[in-house]
């Protein structure tokens, strides 16, 4: 499969490989990492078997890079991923790492297309609200971003997923954003992640 990482509207081919040491053990393995080490945060991380030329390099820098990879598990049934030269002739699917922000005292979401709006009652007053489909990835990974010594300013989730081919995908922040939009949408065609697109961008070009 072929991997993306998405930040704030943003679409990269290829993953970052970092290195993760092992508490206790002594060594350092390759693995991609979302979120964040500390109190009020998680940090995620997800073993790479990298090739050849890939591994000496990150053994020399401390980090690769990655653009396909299959998915294993480790011993202890964990996902793992398997780096490869190149992807499978099949693209029903991609691997993404959502490097997703949050607004400042924010948080963030992720959840499929937007599917219509409700209105519901608020203390008696009526208020409309968008509805959004489920997150239609499968979550290899999750970690956790925040603010704040105990992260209770705001926090926010961060995943590696594998998302199919046709399914409108979404990111979205809360919290102060001092005019960046809220939201961006996103879709693979089996060719190329389309994406990074506002609601509004959506509905003025009509690209998916």
């Amino acid at each position: 499969m072929k991997i993306f990482t998405i930040k704030n509207g943003k679409v990269e081919n290829g993953g970052f490989v970092d290195k993760f040491a092992l508490k206790g053990a002594g060594i350092s393995i390759p693995a991609i990492l979302v979120g964040e080490a500390g109190r009020g945060r998680e940090l995620g991380v997800l073993p790479i078997q990298l090739l050849g030329p890939q591994y000496k390099e990150w053994q020399a820098n401390g980090f690769t890079r990655i653009e396909f990879a299959e998915i294993g598990t480790t011993k202890s049934g964990k996902p793992k991923l398997i780096a490869k030269d190149s992807a499978t002739t099949n693209n029903d699917k991609i691997i993404c790492i959502f490097r997703t922000p949050i607004g400042f005292r924010g948080g963030n979401n992720h959840t499929g297309d937007r599917i219509g709006e409700e209105e519901y009652d608020d203390f008696g007053a009526k208020k409309s609200r968008l509805i959004f489909a489920p997150f239609p990835g499968e979550i290899l990974v999750r970690g956790v971003i925040a603010q704040g010594d105990a992260g209770r300013m705001g926090a926010g989730d961060q995943l590696v997923a594998v998302i199919p081919k046709n399914v409108v995908f979404r990111t979205s922040y809360s919290g102060r954003l001092y005019g960046a939009p809220s939201a961006h949408y996103y879709c693979w065609d089996g060719e190329q992640l389309l994406g990074g697109l506002t609601w509004d961008e959506r509905c003025l070009t009509d690209v998916f």
